[in-house]
Parts: structure tokens; sequence; C-alpha cells
């Protein structure tokens, strides 16, 4: 009588557990890429947060240009309809995990258009280079991971 409880429970384990095709193996297995990546994505950053952490160009009357965080910024404003967008976006990961001293940030124009209208971002991909001091510069459209490397460099010296 144990013997045939012990069988109906591992036959009951073995059928929840195993999938009837290999379509769900292969969605939990897409899932779990996608968690991986996930922990490598440059994070977004939102008007409110650009405010506190970067600049707060809504309370400067002086309207200098300050960087609050103290480091090198690289922000990518993009779209996610955007091909160019997404050929510049494996560049950007691995020149974040390159530079560890450098911070990268992403906008998403549609849904920060707060933001993407204050630095009057009119095509995309825009990225902005923010040294540690002085003024931000805009590269528009899509360059090459070379070309921002050489900008990269040019923002730690500062």
């Amino acid at each position: 009588m144990r013997n045939i409880f012990r069988a109906i429970i591992a036959l009951i384990t073995l059928s929840c557990c195993t999938p009837k095709n290999g379509v769900e193996s292969q969605a939990r297995v897409k899932s779990i890429k996608n968690m991986i990546s996930k922990d490598k994505e440059i994070p977004s950053i939102s008007y409110r947060e650009f405010l506190d952490k970067i600049y707060d160009f809504e309370n400067d009357s002086a309207q200098k240009w300050t960087n609050k965080s103290g480091r090198p910024i690289v922000i990518d404003f993009y779209a996610t309809w955007c091909a160019p967008c997404k050929k510049l976006t494996p560049s950007l990961e691995a020149l974040a995990k390159e530079y560890p001293n450098v911070d990268f940030y992403k906008v998403d124009t549609q849904e920060e258009e707060r933001l993407a209208i204050a630095f009057n971002i009119q095509s995309v991909p825009t990225l902005m280079f923010i040294p540690k001091e002085g003024e931000p510069y805009l590269s528009l459209g899509y360059i090459s991971k070379g070309e921002i490397k050489q900008i990269i460099k040019e923002l730690v010296k500062y």
C-alpha cells in the first residue's frame, strides 16, 4: 500500500513538473535569460530623478550647469520603435561595463516627454554627454562604439 502511495505521488510530481511539449520549457528558459540580461541593462532615468541626481534646471536661477553627481554621465535618449537606437544599445551596455566610473542612463522619449522637451530632443538616438564640470553636449543620430569611447575618454579627463 505504501509503495502504491509513493508511486502515485511520484507520478503526480513528474506530471506537474514536466512540460507536455517544449514550448513551456523554452518560455521558462527565455524568462530566466531575460531576468539575467535585465540585471546588466542601463537604468532608465525619469524627469524627477534627473532633477534630483544630475541637474535641477527648474530651480537654477543662475542657469549655470552643475553636475550634482560629480561623475561623468552618458544619457541615451531613445525610442522603442527606433532601429538605430536598438543597434546602439549593446555598445552602450558594453561601455557601461568598461567604464564603471561613468554613469549611464537611458530615457525613453515617449515615456519621458518632459525630459526630452527640456533638452529639445527632436531625433533619436541622441546621446547626451555630461562631464563632471562644464556644459553637456549632444550627439545626434547613431554613432559607433569607437566614437562613443573617444568621447567618454574626454569626459573622464575632466
